[in-house]
């Protein structure tokens, strides 16, 4: 099953840039999320130790410690506790095989290129883009 954690970051700091200057709490936002406000929680502590949601003075105070278009995907990305690379390679492989013996290292090879070009590009989308795009279909939601 595939990990949401990077999404489920992203998807929080989008709704406080969208509802910015509202009065928020875990527990709305984990509705967003249909997850629990423990969860939440926890992501925003890890956001606030990363220098991206500032301090709040309240529990309903939350605010982004830069504009969105200073935090990058790359940025949030790097805040993911544990976060390992995109791709992993299963090394637990026969090494009396050819293939196997083998497959792991050129596999390592590639993966280190594909995870180098996802943070490239990671670094050249911002949570301001995500946010015009979720803008811009909620309007078009809106009109149909």
């Amino acid at each position: 099953m595939a990990n949401t954690q990077f999404s489920d970051t992203i998807h929080v700091l989008v709704y406080i840039a969208y509802f910015k200057g509202n009065k928020l709490t875990s527990q709305e936002i984990a509705s967003s999320l249909e997850t629990s406000p423990s969860l939440v929680r926890k992501i925003m502590a890890n956001l606030k130790r990363s220098n991206l949601l500032a301090p709040t003075h309240g529990p309903t105070q939350l605010a982004l410690a830069k504009t969105p278009a200073e935090i990058t995907l790359r940025d949030i990305y790097a805040t993911l506790p544990g976060q390992g690379p995109l791709l992993n390679v299963d090394a637990h492989t026969s090494q009396k095989c050819p293939v196997g013996k083998t497959v792991p290292k050129v596999l390592t090879n590639y993966y280190n290129e594909i995870q180098a070009a996802a943070e490239a590009k990671m670094a050249k989308i911002t949570l301001q883009d995500i946010l015009n795009d979720v803008t811009l279909m909620q309007r078009l939601e809106d009109e149909a």
